[in-house]
């Protein structure tokens, strides 16, 4: 006889069931909610069709995947339009393999195959970032893509607006041992490593980190980017000019995001999905797992290679600009100069005044201290440009540029 949790937890199954069919369509669910194995499940490039037909569905799975790397070599799992929309399926660490019960012991194991099977990734070397060219295999993310987007060229922005974010049921987080590898804001002082699981409260949206501890969860993509220029195999450990791993808690549902486009048609990959984050990880990871789907819209913008060109966010409230570097000093004057950079050509204010108004209107906040190329985000507040010339563009999209 079934006990009246389990029902619960049934019926709770089947409402979440319900709610995402009539969201992303019976595919795209079947393939969120587990029903076809990764090891089983065929390519996914399923495309629902709305009235505009502009809706498509990425499940994921070993065909619509990589490990956490970028290669512009690999061939696209999705084509669409610009403007587009698409709900994407994401996977767990390890290409789905970090699901409860996975204890540190099996990270480091099934890590370890990652490196060997990717051992001629590298990091990728920008001297605009520090990053130097290493070999360190793929990251333990899983991604899903690389999205094809018509008319995307390189010098083109690709505007992603994160539409909606539907997380998972369980996340997790982690320190490694330092005999494997010594990451993290404070490796030598907790040398042992440890995987921590949680159970996703979808109702109240938090988790319970300790009895009587409660953590909202606020759901964003670790990872999003674009594929490089340069051909390779490049981890995607370090966040950089395409994007990746950023680790930016800001890119929740409502946000739009702006990446440089670095080839024919863009190459885009999400993964790595986050539930929780402070302001800045620091142990390695946040709290982690898979979503369920999330939506993006993903339009080409070809008129604003003159006033960006580095990836940078706009939320309802303020203009996100990032910097990466190996040095954190150095990570906040290129949030600062993207910063100055912007208000410059966006709101016309001249670079010494735009200075000025960095000192004492943007906050400087940590990103993430373990990707190797460290990152700090300016918070430029949109709510300080009142005058009736500013109106138009303090919207969430940038406004067309002539």
């Amino acid at each position: 006889m079934k006990s009246a949790s389990e029902d619960q937890a049934k019926d709770q199954v089947n409402l979440d069931r319900r709610k995402f069919i009539q969201y992303t369509g019976a595919v795209g669910a079947a393939l969120a909610m587990g029903q076809y194995p990764m090891s089983e499940a065929k390519a996914v490039e399923t495309k629902r069709m709305d009235m505009g037909g502009k809706v498509h569905i990425l499940g994921c799975n070993e065909m619509t995947s990589t490990h956490g790397y970028w290669d512009n070599s690999t061939k696209p799992v999705l084509t669409m339009n610009s403007g587009e929309v698409v709900h994407i399926e994401t996977g767990t660490h390890l290409m789905g393999k970090m699901i409860p019960g996975a204890d540190i012991n099996d990270w480091t194991t099934w890590y370890k195959e990652v490196m060997k099977d990717t051992s001629e990734a590298c990091f990728y070397p920008d001297e605009n970032t520090g990053a130097e060219k290493k070999k360190k295999g793929a990251g333990h993310h899983h991604l899903t893509g690389p999205i094809y987007v018509e008319d995307a060229e390189p010098g083109d922005m690709l505007q992603v607006e994160i539409l909606n974010i539907d997380p998972g049921q369980y996340g997790f987080n982690l320190n490694p041992n330092t005999d494997f590898l010594k990451l993290g804001l404070l490796a030598d002082d907790y040398p042992e490593g440890k995987v921590r699981w949680y159970s996703v409260n979808r109702e109240k949206m938090n988790f319970e980190f300790l009895p009587g501890i409660e953590i909202p969860v606020k759901p964003f993509p670790g990872t999003i980017g674009v594929e490089l220029g340069e051909k390779g195999m490049w981890s995607n450990v370090p966040p950089g000019k395409h994007g990746g791993n950023m680790d930016n808690k800001e890119l929740v549902s409502g946000t739009a995001l702006y990446l440089p486009v670095n080839v024919k048609g863009a190459g885009l990959k999400t993964g790595d999905s986050h539930f929780a984050q402070g302001n800045g990880e620091v142990n390695l990871n946040a709290l982690e797992g898979a979503f369920k789907s999330i939506t993006l819209r993903i339009t080409v913008r070809k008129d604003l290679g003159k006033l960006i060109d580095f990836p940078m966010a706009s939320s309802p409230t303020h203009w996100i600009m990032m910097g990466f570097h190996t040095d954190l000093y150095k990570s906040c004057q290129m949030a600062t100069k993207q910063s100055i950079n912007f208000l410059h050509k966006y709101y016309g204010l001249p670079e010494l005044e735009a200075y000025a108004f960095c000192s004492q209107a943007v906050d400087l906040q940590v990103t993430q201290l373990v990707d190797y190329t460290l990152g700090i985000h300016a918070m430029i507040p949109k709510s300080c440009f009142v005058g009736e010339q500013y109106k138009e563009r303090n919207q969430l999209l940038i406004q067309d540029q002539a």
